[in-house]
C-alpha cells in the first residue's frame, strides 16, 4: 500500500470524522461532555465486550500484548522523565509530561486506524491493547493528578472499576466458560458497539477544537517525540522480542504510535492539574501524528 493510499484510505476516514466534529460542533454548539459520558458508560463497554466475549485469542498472546503495551508506556514515560529532570523540571510539570508521553489515544483513534488498516480480525487484538493502556493510563493519570487528595491504591481501584474494564473482565469470563448469549442480549450490545468508533472520533474533534492553538515548549516537544517515536519503537521492539508478528505486531505498533489520549486533558480539567500544558501537548501531538502515523502504517501493514 502506497503512502498516498495510507493517507486517503486509512488515516483519511479518521481525519474526516474528527473534522466533522471540529467543524459542526461549534456551529451547533454541541457539548462534547454528554457524548463522552455516553461513550464511556455505554458504547465503550459494549464495544470491548462485543469484541472479546467470543474472540479466539490464546492466553499467551494476551499476556504478550499486555507486556508490549506496558513496555511502550514505560519507555516513553522514562524518556519524558529524564528529559524533564535534566531541565530541572519537577513536580506537576514533570509528571504531566510523563502522562502525555505514555498514555496514548488507543480508543478514539487507535481502534479505528487498526480496523481500517488491518480489517475486523484485528479488533480483538486492538481491544486487548486498548484495555491494557487505558487501565494503566487511567491509574497513572488519576494518581498523578489527584495525588493531593487520594492515594495510588484508590486511583488503581477506580481504574479497575471503570466501565470498559468491568466489561472486558466479564467478556473474558464468558469467553473462558464458553457461555452463549441469547440474541436479545447479543444484538443490543452489537448495535451499541457499532456506535463507539464514529462517536469517539466526532467527540475528539469537538474536544480538540475547544483547546485552541498549542503553546510551544520543551515539555510539548518532549511529549511529541516520546509519544510518537519512543513509544511505538519500544512497543514494537518488545512485541518482536516476544515473538509476535503479523496482526499482533502491527496492532502494537499502530496503537502505541497514537498521540496522547484526550482523557489526559479531561483529567487535567477535572483536577485543575497543569491543564494548559496537557491540553497543548494533546493538540500538538495529535496534529504531528498526521505525519508520523502513515510512516508507522507503511512499516507495519
Amino acid at each position: 500500500m502506497s503512502v498516498a493510499s495510507l493517507l486517503f484510505d486509512v488515516v483519511g476516514p479518521v481525519v474526516v470524522l474528527v473534522a466533522i466534529g471540529a467543524i459542526v460542533g461549534p456551529r451547533l454548539d454541541i457539548d462534547p461532555a454528554p457524548l463522552s459520558t455516553t461513550t464511556y458508560w455505554l458504547f465503550g463497554p459494549a464495544f470491548v465486550f462485543d469484541n472479546l466475549y467470543d474472540a479466539e485469542l490464546a492466553g499467551d498472546l494476551v499476556v504478550k500484548l499486555i507486556i508490549a503495551s506496558l513496555a511502550s508506556m514505560v519507555g516513553a514515560g522514562a524518556v519524558a522523565w529524564l528529559v524533564m529532570t535534566s531541565r530541572h523540571e519537577q513536580g506537576a510539570a514533570r509528571s504531566a509530561t510523563v502522562l502525555t508521553s505514555s498514555y496514548g489515544n488507543v480508543g478514539n483513534a487507535g481502534l479505528a486506524i487498526s480496523v481500517f488498516a488491518l480489517g475486523d480480525d484485528a479488533l480483538p487484538i486492538a481491544s486487548v491493547v486498548m484495555l491494557s493502556i487505558n487501565i494503566t493510563g487511567l491509574a497513572l493519570g488519576v494518581g498523578l493528578a489527584a495525588a493531593r487528595t487520594t492515594t495510588p491504591a484508590r486511583a488503581l481501584g477506580r481504574a479497575l472499576l471503570a466501565p470498559m474494564t468491568v466489561a472486558g473482565a466479564a467478556a473474558v469470563v464468558i469467553n473462558v466458560v464458553d457461555i452463549g448469549l441469547p440474541l436479545i442480549a447479543e444484538r443490543p450490545i452489537q448495535l451499541m458497539a457499532a456506535a463507539m468508533i464514529p462517536t469517539m472520533l466526532i467527540t475528539l474533534g469537538l474536544q480538540l477544537i475547544r483547546t485552541g492553538v498549542p503553546n510551544w515548549s520543551v515539555a510539548l516537544a518532549t511529549t511529541v517525540g516520546a509519544k510518537l517515536i519512543v513509544a511505538p519503537a519500544a512497543g514494537a521492539a518488545t512485541a518482536a522480542a516476544l515473538g509476535l508478528d503479523g496482526d499482533p505486531l502491527s496492532v502494537i505498533a499502530i496503537q502505541t504510535a497514537m498521540p496522547p489520549a484526550v482523557f489526559c486533558a479531561l483529567i487535567a480539567i477535572e483536577h485543575d492539574y497543569e491543564r494548559d500544558r496537557i491540553t497543548s501537548s494533546v493538540v500538538a501531538a495529535t496534529i504531528a501524528s498526521l505525519a508520523t502515523t502513515p510512516i508507522v502504517l507503511a512499516f507495519f501493514t
